[in-house]
């Protein structure tokens, strides 16, 4: 369910895998030419109608697929089993580890889209193209992308509806009203999400029973840098310099009138200030349960997560009910922003079977593109030309409109150690280490010394 975890270090034989992977070395290879391995993180009964059809128009080719957990030991396993010859020749990493392993990965064939009458920057959505295209070479395609999104229990809502009906009824309608249709359409702007707060959140005495949202804190939060990266991102912040060798979340710009702003700073306080009990937002701490076991004991009206959240919750809590919505904005003043997170499909550059795993990408990114949506819930990584308007954000899982919204950011060759940093920083504003602005510093510092390490 949670899509990315701490990846531990990269083990001796990782190394040696990567040195052989740039000439270094000799690979091993022991798979057999008429074998495709796939790893994926997606149930087998997805792949299955897409294999049967691939294997179809490619006779004698047997196609095997390993469904797999993204977890603390996924990529030295992959790289590890790249490294004796077994697999996979397709393999799925997150959107942001595109860049760290595109000096080990096969490029795609010139031709393999061209032959279909595709140009790929008009064909696939602007994201796919900044995650997976490096100088003019396509390293990784995908047939969805996924937007972290809002889950929220009706439930919480309703009872919310019903307090601020017998609290403003008589005293502010015109307040009452507002809160209302607020509540009914969900938020719409951040402003708007800290009006209901307040009335999502119950307590006893100075215990939050129930949280009106799992945010603010990182140890109980599943995707805690993902929500900082989109409110900085809101918040048009440059995260890095254009050449990925220096750290620029933590600089400020110059706003319309001439004078410095800090734009990360004001992410990181705005994250930080629903876990701090002086904040009139105050809703969340680290003392409470685990965000998504607090969403299904009914002691948080809001989490944060993706598409595959969805699917956990249907089947391991088929009874429990809860809705969809897109994430708030910063308003009419700042673009309209989304934050993307996707399974990227690439091609070790050891694969024996490189032109033949890159056919499958393709097929599995255009052709069969449908299929794999409609099983993973998730929106097609096909551009689309829509006319995206704040006002008819609100309720609801998220749909192709999206792909015009959706953004992330190029963490380098250490994507997980800089959630990590980012974690980190939220870490020492909640304990007090620092201040934000200093918290952010030693962040970008370390995430510099990450970005120009010259070893692997």
């Amino acid at each position: 369910m949670k899509k990315i975890l701490k990846i531990i270090g990269t083990s001796t034989l990782a190394l040696a895998m990567a040195l052989s992977l740039t000439g270094c070395g000799t690979t091993a290879t022991t798979t057999k030419a008429n074998q495709l391995v796939i790893w994926g993180f997606v149930d087998e009964d997805v792949f299955s109608p897409i294999i049967k059809d691939f294997q179809n128009t490619h006779k004698g080719l047997n196609v095997k697929y390993y469904k797999k957990t993204l977890d603390g030991n996924y990529e030295d396993n992959a790289l590890n089993s790249i490294l004796a010859g077994q697999g996979p020749d397709v393999w799925a990493i997150p959107n942001d580890w595109v860049y760290r392993h595109k000096d080990q990965l096969a490029s795609m064939p010139p031709t393999m889209l061209t032959s279909q009458k595709i140009v790929a920057k008009d064909y696939f959505a602007d994201v796919v193209m900044q995650d997976n295209v490096f100088d003019n070479q396509i390293y990784g395609l995908s047939p969805t992308i996924d937007v972290l999104h809002v889950y929220y229990n009706p439930t919480i809502f309703d009872s919310a509806r019903t307090t601020i009906n017998k609290t403003l009824g008589q005293t502010n309608p015109t307040a009452q009203t507002s809160l209302n249709q607020i509540l009914s359409k969900f938020p719409i702007t951040w402003g708007e999400f800290n009006q209901i707060i307040p009335y999502l959140t119950s307590k006893n005495g100075g215990t939050i029973t129930t949280a009106g949202a799992a945010i603010g804190t990182t140890n109980n939060v599943s995707h805690s840098q993902d929500i900082l990266s989109l409110l900085m991102l809101q918040n048009q912040t440059k995260m890095l310099s254009d050449d990925l060798s220096q750290a620029t979340f933590n600089l400020p710009v110059k706003n319309t009138a001439g004078a410095d702003v800090y734009p990360g700073k004001n992410a990181v306080d705005f994250y930080s200030s629903y876990s701090n009990p002086a904040a009139a937002n105050y809703t969340w701490n680290p003392s409470m349960p685990n965000d998504v076991d607090a969403f299904v004991q009914n002691k948080a009206a809001m989490i944060f997560g993706y598409s595959d959240l969805a699917t956990y919750l249907r089947q391991v809590y088929p009874n429990f009910q809860f809705q969809q919505a897109l994430m708030p904005q910063v308003g009419d003043i700042n673009n309209i922003v989304d934050y993307a997170h996707y399974t990227s499909y690439v091609v070790p550059e050891a694969s024996p079977n490189a032109s033949t795993a890159w056919e499958f990408i393709t097929s599995l990114s255009t052709d069969e593109a449908s299929t794999y949506k409609s099983a993973t819930k998730e929106i097609s990584s096909k551009k689309v030309e829509t006319d995206v308007v704040l006002k008819n954000r609100g309720d609801g899982a998220p749909t192709q409109d999206q792909i015009k919204t959706a953004q992330s950011w190029n963490k380098g060759r250490y994507p997980v150690d800089i959630d990590t940093q980012l974690k980190q920083a939220i870490d020492r504003v909640n304990s007090h280490a620092q201040t934000s602005q200093a918290s952010l510093d030693t962040a970008a510092s370390n995430v510099t010394e990450l970005l120009r390490k010259t070893t692997w």
